[in-house]
């Protein structure tokens, strides 16, 4: 009787499960409404010179950054735990689509830089150049980079995931990054 409730159980949970699976489906969503965007602090929405494709919507300053947001996308201060560290802040198109910036002591950020080299490593390959006011060097991964500069003496590390170094919204984003 025991193993027989048992078998009931697994097959009711394999059912379950294979039912779950085939009502998720593939199912894109294909809605054409917008996120909400963030308050412009701008006139009028910008091009950059970087590329006519992606449109600096608002900037934002936080501690000693001052950032174009692109149209459609969000700023965050901070980090999760502490919202009110003026250190980092986030350029957000999605949670997995983000350049995450911090101001650190040059000891620090390259033991994370050395570290996330460690661990990003498909399709890893140097990069460097030379965004707005600031000489970057850094790697490239398979979904994403990590640089490393200075900018009015001060050291900044970029964290990103969903671009490559090269593409539109990172030549919008960091051309626009200023720091005090």
């Amino acid at each position: 009787m025991r193993k027989m409730k048992k078998a009931t159980a697994v097959i009711l949970c394999l059912t379950v499960m294979a039912v779950s699976l085939v009502a998720c489906g593939d199912s894109k969503d294909n809605s054409t409404s917008a996120p909400d965007a963030p308050a412009a602090t701008e006139a009028a929405p910008v091009t950059t010179e970087a590329s006519a494709s992606v449109t600096i919507a608002s900037t934002e300053t936080w501690g000693d950054y001052t950032v174009g947001i692109p149209e459609g996308w969000t700023f965050r201060k901070g980090y999760a735990l502490n919202e009110d560290d003026t250190t980092c802040c986030s350029v957000k198109k999605s949670d997995f689509s983000k350049f995450d910036f911090n101001m650190e002591s040059e000891d620090m950020y390259m033991k994370k830089y050395d570290q996330n080299k460690a661990t990003y490593t498909q399709d890893q390959k140097d990069v460097s150049g030379k965004y707005g006011d600031i000489d970057w060097t850094g790697f490239e991964y398979s979904n994403g980079f990590e640089l490393y500069g200075k900018a009015n003496g001060k050291p900044v590390r970029v964290s990103c995931s969903g671009f490559k170094f090269d593409s539109p919204e990172t030549k919008a984003v960091l051309e626009s990054l200023k720091i005090k």
